[in-house]
């Protein structure tokens, strides 16, 4: 059997807000859709990106609001600058 272990993670603190509201009106918790994700991640051992609704559920953030990336590496690199 396994047990739970506590992960910390940096998350723009929008993003965490907005993914709060949003999974609280799923009636799940931040940590209960991470773990969903990850579980998903190991059993189709792949990012499960394609799955994610297409619609999107609001209006999309702007351009400059986020970050583009040309590869993982690159991702990688921004992720601890």
């Amino acid at each position: 059997m396994s047990g739970n272990t506590t992960y910390n993670i940096r998350i723009d603190s929008r993003i965490k807000k907005e993914a709060d509201a949003l999974y609280k009106s799923m009636g799940m918790s931040l940590s209960s859709a991470v773990n969903l994700f990850l579980t998903q991640s190991v059993i189709q051992r792949r990012l499960p990106i394609d799955d994610i609704i297409a619609e999107p559920l609001g209006k999309p953030p702007a351009d400059d609001e986020y970050h583009s990336f040309e590869s993982w590496e690159q991702a990688k690199e921004w992720l601890n600058s």
